[in-house]
């Protein structure tokens, strides 16, 4: 069962009254949104977005639309939760997940691309470079090779084959980090143009948010929360925001504890000037 990553403290720092419009753009499991709800019941107006539309989000649509998806709404409080919902690791099908032998699909809206195709088409180089630039993978050359050579004799289809075509260049050791994490990141990443989006999303909540409103951003690896950090501190520089938190506010041991999921999170917040 989902749980939502720092719940109390990304509510608390919106800073919501009654009469006030809240924006969720990333509803997946709809933990936050249900935190809102049970708040404020409604006094205060939801709206709901999502790419996958398996979520029951009232708007189906990624979040780097959000100008055009919410054209007219002018929220006073806006929230980017940027993980991947536990509902969709475990239960999607579409191969999010290295321990599933899935379909090696990883598209959150079911459009596009899916990493089997970026798999099976994408050159060595390309593939080493998303590797790399995307999760930081040491073994990124040898894991692209591996790659190609596999998918000269079979094509990539299931998740099972790229685990395969990782753990013949890169073993588990005494780690307790499966060795195809960074990549099932990177892939994953690279299917959803997730970075591009992140900073067309950002660009586009804060054009639409009111003035004194807040945006918060619950990031999980430390590309997204480079982006965000460089994106609020501008705006602060600026002085076209405020940034209610000096350093990202992160789980308690007891969250991380009950939900080990949560223990890379950061949250973000800026408030509009």
């Amino acid at each position: 069962m989902h749980k939502s990553v720092l719940l109390k403290e990304s509510i608390d720092a919106l800073d919501l009254t009654p009469g006030e419009v809240f924006l969720d753009l990333t509803y997946g499991a709809g933990g936050h949104t249900a935190e809102v709800r049970r708040r404020f019941g409604e006094n205060v107006e939801v709206t709901t977005l999502d790419q996958d539309p398996n979520t029951g989000a009232s708007i189906v649509g990624n979040f780097r639309d959000v100008d055009t998806l919410v054209e007219g709404s002018r929220p006073d409080a806006i929230l980017l939760d940027l993980g991947i919902s536990s509902d969709q690791i475990e239960t999607s099908g579409r191969g999010f997940s290295f321990l599933r032998d899935e379909p090696l699909d990883m598209r959150m809206s079911e459009s596009g691309p899916s990493a089997s195709d970026i798999l099976n088409s994408w050159d060595e180089h390309a593939i080493e470079l998303v590797l790399r630039g995307f999760a930081d993978e040491k073994f990124s050359r040898k894991i692209a090779r591996a790659i190609v050579d596999i998918r000269e004799t079979k094509p990539l289809k299931t998740t099972f084959d790229l685990v395969r075509a990782v753990e013949s260049v890169k073993s588990r050791g005494k780690s307790k980090i499966h060795p195809a994490t960074k990549t099932f990141q990177a892939i994953r990443i690279a299917v959803n143009e997730e970075l591009v989006a992140l900073e067309e999303g950002l660009t586009k909540s804060f054009q639409i948010l009111k003035p004194g409103g807040r945006l918060a951003v619950i990031s999980f690896h430390s590309l997204e929360d480079r982006i965000v950090k460089k994106f609020f501190r501008e705006l602060a520089r600026q002085e076209e925001g405020t940034l209610v938190y000096k350093k990202p506010l992160t789980p308690t041991e007891e969250e991380i504890d009950v939900n080990p999921r949560s223990r890379s999170a950061k949250l973000r917040v800026i408030e509009k000037k």
